[in-house]
């Protein structure tokens, strides 16, 4: 495992636990609602519309979606709707790749903190959405394909607080983070491998016009 993704990992593990103490602190004051201020002028709340080729599911209540673990997710895909319109709206100036990149890791974290005891199977599915990332951030140019993006995106402060925005969820991600320490996790050597652990059609997405 080379260097990089030594130190990938450990970003992922200790960007996702760092600054959680502030979030937990607020309670569910931060809650789903205030990751749709500002981001979200001119659009309904029931959702329907196209953003940057996604079509936008409903804005959820946000003491109904976060009464609960998994929330709402009105469109079954696997992704909250809050966390999916915030995804949407971050990145629609972005190629959709990278929207898709935010959604795999977002399903990922789904399943991972719905049963925190299987974490070290369901991890597989969060280190399959950052190499995913890690391939769109620096490796495709190996593969002759498009750098489309510079940072990672489920470890960064604002999707975590979109993605664990309550008590109940960050106590989950705890619970799943605790039960992988002391062991140990590879990581994907080769470009190739890296590409093929994102979930979505790379090929049609890129050829998009």
């Amino acid at each position: 495992m080379g260097w990089k993704a030594i130190a990938a990992a450990l970003a992922l593990v200790l960007g996702l636990t760092v600054g959680f103490s502030g979030c937990e602190s607020k309670s569910d004051a931060k809650s789903s609602a205030s990751s749709e201020e500002n981001i979200s002028s001119g659009y309904t709340k029931e959702g329907g519309e196209i953003v940057n080729g996604f079509v936008l599911p409903p804005y959820p209540d946000p003491k109904v979606n976060d009464s609960t673990l998994l929330g709402i997710d009105s469109n079954n895909n696997g992704v909250r709707d809050d966390v999916e319109r915030w995804l949407i709206f971050k990145y629609k100036d972005d190629h959709r790749i990278v929207t898709e990149i935010g959604f795999q890791g977002a399903r990922a974290f789904q399943i991972a903190i719905q049963d925190p005891s299987k974490a070290k199977e369901t991890t597989k599915l969060v280190e399959a959405a950052q190499a995913c990332n890690w391939y769109f951030e620096d490796e495709a140019t190996l593969m002759n394909e498009p750098i489309l993006i510079d940072h990672s995106i489920i470890t960064t402060t604002a999707f975590k607080t979109v993605q664990f925005n309550t008590k109940e969820r960050i106590k989950a991600f705890f619970a799943y983070d605790k039960a992988l320490s002391g062991g140990v996790y590879e990581l994907p050597r080769l470009s190739k491998d890296y590409r093929a652990l994102c979930t979505f059609n790379i090929d049609d997405l890129l050829g998009e016009k």
